[in-house]
């Protein structure tokens, strides 16, 4: 049998991904411990087992496997410094490291994405490491967030393409884009009394908030870099005037494909593009549901989900869908306007960005509506003059990053 370099292995070994665990317990001293696992996996449903494979001379596992019972600390992405910080040697691995006393008697990590509960069932030796064999006394999710991944050397998070989050080095072209715009939208928020926004697309399935002001005694809130995904019906002033490949591929993430529905979104998106705005309201006769849809968008834009969480937040935006009705402004109603947005077209004759409005006085008549909308449309055409005029670089810059980042 042809001897394998150690090298060699570490090498083919290090472009397969493993997750980031940290094992705590009690040791038989009274003082708790913990050690960085790398190797951590399922084994059993019936009965349910779980493994991880320490060094045979690891001295942190030489006293953990003295504990009763041991607690499985699935990290999150964003505890790379806790992950470091337990890897360190020294005997008091928890100083300095918020946790708590599980029932089953084994230090519980703050923020940890889950826990499994265990006791050790079996030791068994191989080659430099021991395969320590766990039964599974009790888990738990805790934080519903993508975990922490050791990949080639380093710590990472997972995602997939339509969660990828862009370097700030990436959006810089995308950043430079929004400035065009921040003359006009200061001004809006000023007049209007409001908070005015620029959105810029930054891939095929998101748009991002790159420009943001506030205006009168509206709260200023922080939302540069506030992801939107590009999800019915969400978006609809981007899509509706841009390419059909950009249409299809908005309506293929539509969480229902039944052609009833995908109907239902090609006409507002007719209607949309028809008017050149689209306004989402805070209250509708489709139902409820405001303050959940909110609450999924801010969760979308706070990080990296994991897939099942994705699958829940994309079914609330989904039942949202009433919030989006195209209607048509009537003299003896009032409207809840929660925001108005219009698209910004460059001089290809695609669309790149979004002007919206937001925090509108409530009850608004639709007099106040059609001026609103107005204002907004005057902005967007000063930013296409200014792309086409005086900013023609930029966009170019823009443009080049967009297309090798996102090829058609």
């Amino acid at each position: 049998m042809t001897a394998i370099e150690p090298g060699t292995y570490r090498e083919v070994m290090g472009h397969y991904p493993t997750g980031v665990t940290a094992v705590t317990g009690v040791a038989d001293d009274g003082r708790p411990t913990a050690m960085v696992v790398g190797t951590f996996s399922s084994v059993s449903l019936d009965p349910p087992l779980v493994s991880f494979m320490p060094t045979t001379n690891s001295f942190t596992f030489a006293r953990l496997r003295t504990a009763k019972s041991y607690c499985i600390n699935v990290l999150a992405h964003d505890q790379v410094d806790l992950c470091r910080a337990l890897a360190r040697s020294g005997e008091d691995k928890l100083a300095g490291v918020k946790w708590s006393m599980s029932p089953h008697g084994a230090p519980m990590l703050d923020d940890a994405v889950a826990y499994v509960h265990c006791v050790s069932h079996r030791t068994v030796e191989a080659g430099d490491h021991y395969i320590e064999l766990c039964a599974v006394t009790a888990m738990e999710v805790n934080r519903p967030v993508t975990p922490l991944l050791f990949f080639q050397g380093g710590y990472g998070g997972f995602a997939t393409r339509s969660m990828t989050a862009r370097t700030d080095g990436d959006l810089v072209a995308a950043v430079r884009l929004g400035e065009v715009a921040r003359p006009y939208i200061e001004r809006l928020a000023r007049e209007l009394g409001c908070e005015a926004e620029v959105l810029v697309s930054v891939g095929d399935d998101e748009l991002m908030t790159v420009s943001a002001a506030f205006g009168g005694d509206v709260p200023v809130r922080e939302r540069i870099g506030e992801r939107i995904p590009l999800i019915p019906p969400l978006g609809e002033a981007y899509v509706a005037e841009n390419r059909e490949d950009v249409v299809a591929r908005w309506l293929s993430r539509a969480a229902s494909q039944d052609e009833r529905t995908l109907a239902k979104y090609r006409t507002r998106l007719a209607a949309v593009r028809a008017k050149g705005w689209s306004m989402s309201r805070r209250n509708s006769e489709g139902g409820g549901g405001y303050g959940e849809f909110v609450a999924a968008l801010q969760e979308y834009s706070a990080g990296p989900l994991t897939p099942a969480r994705e699958r829940a937040v994309r079914a609330i935006i989904a039942e949202a869908s009433h919030l989006y009705e195209v209607v048509e402004l009537n003299d003896e109603e009032s409207y809840d306007v929660d925001s108005l947005a219009v698209p910004v077209h460059n001089p290809e004759g695609g669309v790149s960005m979004v002007l919206r409005l937001m925090q509108l006085p409530p009850e608004a008549s639709a007099a106040r509506v059609r001026v609103w909308v107005n204002s907004l449309k005057e902005a967007a055409a000063k930013t296409e003059r200014a792309l086409r005029d005086q900013h023609r670089e930029g966009l170019e810059e823009y443009l080049s990053w967009y297309r090798s980042e996102f090829p058609m």
